[in-house]
């Protein structure tokens, strides 16, 4: 049977040019992007099915709005983009990239809203949950079938899992590293972890590291490298379990955070980082494998960790709770996730005791 429920997307509304400003056709951002992959104005017209004609009819009105030419046409060398059009396109990727948990987070509220004012079932299962690339996938895998739903705010690990013990959630999303680093992390989650009346549920395994440009231009390969050569650092925000992980690294290795240039300069998911990495604001940051090999950066791994679902034992013996676990071990979502870089399913949809992950 066909979900009829209504679905809401928010995006983002770019607007160019003297007043007043004209807002600019999305496009011209796939446009501009398959220019920088393809190299030539033709091919990248075909990737975006868009007439030729038509195609640099758009460049040439917005190179007019802005001022200045996006696109630099060389007879026999094909087409490149300007310092401009490739700032513009990488403004995007960073501002996209910050957004746009927001703007779902605030989509999924508005649609239960929706839901309740049009009588409809409401079947969507509330989670607070560190930022996860396979998560979002799962939300949207989700939506488009006639089962449960999922409705996430991305926050940090630690508030994920406080939000779950304050009854503002029925799962919270965090994940801890492996080994040693772990177990020390761990403390900080354990006063709000309750064996008795908690259940964890295995999503998925993944690599963090440091992110850095393309080839590695300053030769870092360690965190005190990051401190020596005073490279341009971009964290994660304060309470997210990344954060969590470098704050206890920096500690063990004896490496004062204000060692670290740009400590405090925070962006609120992987791909953010990863986006001012490529974009040039920053040299190195701390993120998953899959977000760098999404922007084409080069990945050191520093550890490896597990993501978790946890909530009560009674919401996890739930029925709908136990489609999503079904889901999450079909073939068809493994798949998915095998395309993703960085990621291990190998336990994936395996309920536990809290205490196994406490240890």
């Amino acid at each position: 049977m066909a979900d009829n429920r209504p679905t809401l997307d928010l995006d983002l509304v770019w607007k160019a040019g003297h007043q007043p400003k004209k807002t600019v056709e999305p496009e011209l951002f796939a446009l501009l992007d398959a220019i920088k992959n393809t190299g030539k104005l033709t091919t990248a017209t075909q990737r975006v099915g868009m007439p030729y004609r038509q195609a640099w009819g758009l460049i040439t009105a917005w190179s007019e709005r802005i001022g200045q030419p996006l696109v630099d046409k060389e007879q026999g060398r094909g087409t490149r983009l300007t310092p401009l059009g490739e700032r513009l396109l990488w403004v995007r990727e960073r501002i996209s990239a910050r957004l746009t948990p927001h703007l779902e987070s605030a989509a999924s509220e508005v649609e239960q809203q929706l839901n309740e004012l049009l009588r409809e079932p409401n079947l969507a299962l509330t989670m607070f949950a560190s930022h996860d690339l396979v998560l979002t996938e799962l939300r949207e895998f989700l939506r488009t079938g006639t089962g449960p739903k999922l409705d996430v705010r991305f926050v940090g690990s630690l508030e994920s899992v406080v939000a779950l013990c304050k009854g503002r959630c029925e799962l919270a999303g965090f994940h801890v590293p492996d080994g040693p680093l772990g177990r020390e992390i761990l403390k900080k989650y354990e006063p709000w972890l309750k064996p008795r009346a908690q259940r964890v549920i295995h999503f998925v395994r993944r690599h963090q590291g440091l992110l850095v440009a393309a080839g590695n231009p300053l030769g870092i390969t360690t965190l005190k490298d990051v401190a020596a050569k005073g490279a341009r650092f971009i964290n994660r925000q304060r309470g997210s379990g990344t954060r969590l992980a470098l704050e206890r690294m920096l500690q063990e290795q004896g490496i004062d955070r204000a060692e670290i240039n740009g400590f405090y300069a925070e962006e609120f998911t992987h791909l953010a980082v990863a986006a001012a990495i490529a974009s040039g604001v920053a040299d190195v940051g701390i993120g998953i494998e899959a977000a760098a090999r999404r922007l084409k950066l080069d990945f050191i791994p520093l550890f490896v960790e597990d993501y978790y679902l946890l909530g009560k034992r009674e919401t996890i013996e739930r029925a709908d709770i136990e489609s999503i676990i079904a889901i999450l071990t079909s073939p068809g979502f493994t798949a998915l996730v095998r395309n993703i870089p960085g990621y291990d399913t190998s336990h994936t949809g395996e309920v536990s005791n809290v205490s196994d992950v406490v240890g």
